[in-house]
């Protein structure tokens, strides 16, 4: 496997690892968005899902 596909894998597991806590976090009330630990998880997901963007972008090129 390229070092490349390995990268993508492992975003791909945390980025579910993260979402699965973000949906158990919020449990469908939108009110809990503004709970004071949600919001370091969003954050860590975005830099996640940039870093994925990054990577698909670069093989683009």
């Amino acid at each position: 496997m390229s070092e490349r596909n390995h990268r993508i894998r492992r975003l791909q597991k945390e980025m579910e690892r993260l979402r699965n806590e973000l949906y158990q976090s919020v449990n469908g009330e939108p009110e809990r968005l503004m709970d004071a630990h949600v919001l370091p998880l969003s954050e860590q997901l975005d830099v996640l899902i940039v870093e994925m963007q990054r990577i698909q972008l670069e093989h683009c090129l």
